[in-house]
């Protein structure tokens, strides 16, 4: 079983990868100032997976920005990053936020949201992996998965965090301040 942790390097490792095979695609495209042909730099090989190597790149398909987050509660702190969407936009635009947060399941720490998040192109549902933070449109809740919940029609994935077995223990109501680290 791959970790949080492990999980949000592979994440990580994948959207480098990605980066850097759209750079080397788009390097010697350019024409000079003289109109002809640009010289090409000769840039280090890279290694994309089949996928990254035959993916033709739509024009919004631009690397999302990530924010990174922090989850304070009972003096511990978890690490995590929202993703460039719009809902993690609008998550954005309500922080610094405190929260109580219930146990859902025995795999999700749940809180009701102040207001909406947005939900421009945002999947219809998902399947939420540990150290997920999602978005539960249907109930307008922020999410915290420590445990596999498999695929529901709602979820928005918005971001990742780390120590997602420390919130696994807790099975009471915490008090949880969310907010974007500077």
């Amino acid at each position: 079983m791959m970790t949080s942790r492990s999980l949000f390097k592979v994440m990580q490792l994948n959207a480098l990868l990605a980066v850097v095979a759209m750079t080397v695609g788009l390097t010697g495209c350019g024409r000079g100032s003289d109109g002809n042909a640009a010289e090409e730099s000769v840039a280090p090989a890279t290694v994309a997976t089949p996928s990254e190597a035959n993916a033709t790149p739509s024009p919004s398909a631009a690397a999302p920005t990530s924010t990174p987050l922090v989850v304070e509660f009972q003096g511990q702190q978890v690490t995590g990053q929202l993703d460039g969407s719009a809902a993690s936009a609008s998550l954005l635009a309500q922080l610094p936020l405190t929260l109580t947060f219930s146990d859902f399941g025995g795999q999700e720490k749940i809180a009701d949201l102040p207001a909406p998040l947005g939900l421009d192109d945002a999947p219809d549902g998902s399947d939420a992996t540990p150290g997920t933070i999602g978005y539960y449109s249907p109930s307008q809740s922020l999410v915290l998965y420590y445990a596999e919940v498999g695929y529901y029609s709602g979820i928005v994935p918005i971001g990742t965090f780390e120590g997602a077995e420390v919130l696994e223990t807790e099975t009471n109501d915490l008090t949880m301040t969310l907010r974007a680290i500077d």
